[in-house]
């Protein structure tokens, strides 16, 4: 598996899961403009958490500049950052600098899939819904804040089962991941603040 967090593997892995989340983001908030289902599951806003992607998600564009630039970007910077651990491992006789490549690829990983599973899951349910009209009697309405709770507890289910199997494993590939879901659920906080109006004191 080493090949995995090498800089060739580590550059695919971005190819294909970046694209991976992004399309199925897009995928899921065409489905849900479908029908009545954009009154029927509510989100308080777009079904796009992160700022940075909300109007182009919104608009359902397959290709956009922000996901080429992010693209792009992390095509170069992710195999560049592995290249250059593996040089440090080299010329250093530092082999930790391999396990920080395996600690990169993990956070990517686990991070991506903690994103794509909630993607797969709306989107079954969505597809049910258009099916199925009597599967779901009731319309669903959740704040904003809410939703981010609900995001942020699911990324830590995967960041205590990354702890988990690093304690077991020791392996970097999971220490990565539990740092990197961490961080994503620090970000949920902030995006939370730009996008959940303050409650006014009483």
């Amino acid at each position: 598996m080493d090949w995995l967090w090498s800089p060739i593997g580590i550059g695919v892995l971005w190819l294909v899961l970046h694209p991976a989340d992004y399309l199925l983001t897009i995928a899921t908030a065409r489905l849900r403009a479908r029908g009545n289902l954009a009154e029927r599951v509510q989100s308080g806003g777009s079904i796009e958490l992160n700022p940075l992607f909300m109007q182009v998600v919104e608009k359902g564009q397959w290709v956009s500049r922000r996901f080429l630039l992010t693209l792009v970007f992390g095509a170069i910077m992710f195999p560049g950052v592995v290249a250059y651990f593996h040089w440090v491992a080299e010329e250093s006789q530092w082999s930790a600098a391999i396990g920080l490549s395996e600690a990169m690829c993990g956070a990517l990983v686990m991070t991506r899939f903690a994103v794509i599973s909630i993607h797969l899951q709306n989107l079954a349910l969505f597809r049910r819904m258009i099916h199925v009209p009597e599967a779901s009697i009731v319309s669903l309405r959740y704040d904003r804040g809410t939703v981010m709770a609900v995001s942020r507890a699911r990324k830590l289910e995967v960041a205590c089962f990354c702890a988990i199997a690093a304690l077991v494993s020791g392996r970097p590939f999971f220490m990565g991941g539990v740092a990197a879901t961490l961080a994503l659920v620090a970000a949920l906080y902030r995006w939370e603040r730009r996008q959940v109006p303050a409650t006014p004191a009483p």
